[in-house]
């Protein structure tokens, strides 16, 4: 059984951040956009919490990701399930290892449908993507991003940075489903071998090639 869609497994990368202090400026889209110029790479751990706003049901997920530009990502859950998506860039893999099954296709790069493109594309498809606004505290500083067209699977995504790594990340479905991405042990622009965005079939899985 295919997977209704496929990024709500990582909505990649989130709850609409309300602010309690700070002022709230357009500004920051400027120093957001220099934030995420200056990464190249990216990996860590994250645990995933999503809410679903009719029902009020709650998931969580455990994983690791890693992360390079141009386009290129390994995300892999533990917990609660064994999953993983990978891009070269050019395709995607999704794997479901309780369904011994892997679905191929070309990478959607629009960036209002594919979060984690927010750290694997560029700063300037960003600014075409959505309007940037954010505030600087004591604790960090905080971007909410809200897309320019009614295409975009998401109604808005904040993202929080802690002495300018990426901390967290929310996004606000266009479905109502509400997520918090918790990032951890972080490392930006360490290198990452090339194996992790490359995807070996498993033997006797079930492929389906869309490409």
């Amino acid at each position: 059984m295919r997977p209704q869609n496929k990024w709500m497994m990582f909505p990649l990368m989130l709850t609409l951040m309300s602010a309690t202090s700070g002022a709230w400026s357009a500004e920051h889209s400027v120093r957001l956009s220099a934030y995420l110029a200056d990464i190249a790479t990216l990996s860590g751990q994250f645990e995933q919490i999503s809410v679903d706003a009719g029902t009020g049901f709650t998931s969580h997920q455990t994983g690791s990701l890693w992360i390079a530009k141009p386009n290129r990502f390994r995300l892999v859950t533990i917990e609660p399930s064994a999953q993983t998506l990978v891009s070269n860039g050019a395709d995607f893999w999704v794997y479901d290892q309780a369904l011994e099954q892997v679905i191929i296709s070309k990478l959607n790069t629009d960036i209002n449908q594919v979060p984690v493109l927010l750290f694997a594309g560029s700063s300037e498809e960003i600014e075409q993507a959505y309007t940037v606004s954010g505030y600087l505290d004591e604790a960090g500083e905080y971007f909410l991003l809200e897309p320019r067209t009614q295409s975009s699977l998401f109604s808005s995504l904040s993202l929080d940075f802690r002495a300018g790594i990426p901390h967290t990340i929310r996004i606000n479905a266009a479905n109502g489903q509400l997520t918090t991405i918790n990032l951890g042990q972080v490392l930006i622009n360490e290198t990452i071998a090339a194996h992790q965005f490359v995807f070996e079939i498993p033997a006797d899985v079930d492929v389906i090639d869309d490409r």
